[in-house]
C-alpha cells in the first residue's frame, strides 16, 4: 500500500476529515478538482449548471469513507492530502512559517507536530466553540508569521511533497496539545479564546426593592463623566444623577442621600479650576427638576434593537463585564488599569472606572497596575485584543 494512502486511512481511524490537494505542481496545495468531483464532492456551476464544480463544503461536516480516500490516492502522482481542520477533526493547527515562524515557535518552547515545506505546523485540540481561519492576516499582538487554520479550513499532511519540499512528521500525530500550551496574550491576539454569549434581552423593567440597580454604581457613573465631562458640568451631571436615581425606583430620601455623597466629592472640584462650589442646594434644584421630568427606562432595561455599538473598548468592557468568568473579569479590570496608567490617568479615575463596571477590589487592581508601570514590566496584552479575541463587537471597525 502507498504511503500515502496508508496515511489517509490511518487519518480517518483516528476520527478526521481529510481531502485531495494538487501536490507538486502548478496549482500546488490547491484542493484537487478532478478527484473531487469524480467522487461525488461537487456542485453546479451557476454561470453554467451542465458544468459541475468542484466543493468540499461537505468534508467540513462528515468525513470522506474509506472507499472514497481509496479512490482518491491510488494514484499519487501530484496528489497530496489535507486534513480539514475544525471540529469536524477535533483539532486546529498552528502554522508558523518560514524562518521567522520556526525561530518563533523555538522562542515559544513547543514541539511542533509536522515539518512543512518552510516552516512547522503545530496540532492543537479544537475546542467546543468555533475557530476562525486566520491565514495571511495582520493581527495585533500575533507575528505575521503565524497563521491559524481553524473550522472550514485546511492543512496539508505528511507525506505529502509540495514545490517547497516534503512534509514530515516531527511527533505522534494523534497526540495534539492544548489551547493552555499557548500564551494567553498570544490565545487572545489569534482568537483563541471562547466568545462570550450573547446577552439575553430583558422583557421588562427592573424590580423595585433590593433588586433595584445599585445606587453606588449610578453615582459612580456620575462621578466619571464629571471627570471627563460629556453630560456637561457638576450641575447638569447632578441632574443626570437625580433622573437616573428616580428611574431605578429611589425615593427623595434615597435620592438626596446619594446627592449628599455627590456633592461632597465634587462640591470643590471645578473642571476649569475657577468658579464657586457646588452645593447641596444646586442639587436639590437639580432633584425637582429631575423628579418632575418624563421618565426614564430603568437601568438594566434594553432592546436588542434599540442597542447601540460601543464606540469604545471601555465602553464595551462596562456591557460585557458581567457576563465574563472571574478570571476574565480580573484580566480585563488589570489591563484597563495598566493602560490607563501608561497614559498618565490618575489613579482615582481608574478606581472609579472599575468599581462602576463592578470590579470588587478595584484600590487593589489599580495599585498593583500603577506600582506595574512605574517598574516598566511589559505590558500583559491589551483590552482591545481581550475584547476581540471574546468577539465583543464596538467601534466604526466592528
Amino acid at each position: 500500500m502507498a504511503a500515502l494512502l496508508e496515511e489517509a486511512l490511518a487519518c480517518l481511524a483516528r476520527g478526521c476529515s481529510i481531502l485531495p490537494v494538487h501536490a507538486g505542481n502548478d496549482r500546488d496545495k490547491d484542493p484537487h478538482s478532478a478527484l473531487l468531483i469524480r467522487t461525488g464532492y461537487h456542485r453546479p456551476d451557476p454561470e453554467n449548471p451542465a458544468r459541475l464544480r468542484a466543493s468540499w463544503k461537505p468534508l467540513q461536516t462528515a468525513a470522506p469513507s474509506a472507499e472514497t480516500v481509496t479512490a482518491w490516492f491510488a494514484n499519487t502522482q501530484n496528489v497530496g492530502m489535507a486534513l480539514v481542520t475544525g471540529r469536524i477533526s477535533g483539532r486546529i493547527v498552528i502554522d508558523f512559517d518560514g524562518d521567522e515562524g520556526r525561530a518563533y515557535a523555538h522562542s515559544l518552547g513547543i514541539r511542533p507536530h509536522v515539518r512543512t515545506g518552510g516552516g512547522y505546523h503545530w496540532h492543537l485540540r479544537a475546542p467546543e466553540w468555533r475557530v476562525g481561519n486566520l491565514v495571511g492576516k495582520s493581527t495585533h499582538g500575533a507575528p505575521d508569521c503565524v497563521d491559524v487554520r481553524g473550522d472550514g479550513g485546511n492543512a496539508i499532511l505528511p507525506p505529502t511533497v509540495t514545490r517547497k519540499g516534503p512534509y514530515l512528521y516531527l511527533r505522534d500525530p494523534a497526540d495534539p496539545d492544548t489551547l493552555d500550551d499557548l500564551p494567553l496574550t498570544l490565545r487572545e491576539a489569534l482568537r483563541l479564546v471562547p466568545p462570550l454569549p450573547a446577552p439575553p434581552p430583558m422583557t421588562g423593567p427592573l424590580p423595585r426593592g433590593d433588586d433595584r440597580y445599585p445606587s453606588s454604581r449610578i453615582l459612580d457613573w456620575a462621578l466619571q463623566k464629571v471627570q471627563d465631562g460629556t453630560l456637561g458640568g457638576r450641575n447638569d451631571t447632578g441632574y443626570h444623577l437625580a433622573w437616573a436615581l428616580y428611574n431605578n425606583g429611589y425615593s427623595h430620601a434615597e435620592v438626596l442621600q446619594v446627592g449628599q455623597t455627590y456633592v461632597s466629592h465634587v462640591g470643590h472640584q471645578h473642571p476649569d479650576g475657577r468658579g464657586a462650589p457646588y452645593t447641596l442646594d444646586e442639587y436639590r434644584a437639580s432633584m425637582r427638576t429631575a423628579y418632575t421630568a418624563p421618565r426614564g427606562e430603568p437601568w438594566g432595561y434594553s432592546s436588542t434593537d434599540a442597542r447601540s455599538t460601543p464606540q469604545t473598548a471601555t465602553q464595551a468592557l462596562e456591557d460585557v463585564y458581567a457576563q465574563l468568568p472571574p478570571e476574565d473579569q480580573a484580566r480585563a479590570a488589570h489591563l484597563v488599569a495598566r493602560e490607563w496608567a501608561a497614559t498618565g490617568r490618575p489613579i482615582e479615575d481608574t478606581i472609579r472606572y472599575l468599581r462602576l463596571i463592578g470590579h470588587d477590589a478595584a484600590p487593589k487592581t489599580a495599585r498593583a497596575a500603577y506600582v506595574a508601570h512605574e517598574r516598566r514590566e511589559a505590558m500583559p496584552g491589551s483590552l482591545d485584543a481581550f475584547l476581540r479575541a471574546r468577539r465583543v463587537r464596538y467601534g466604526r471597525s466592528t
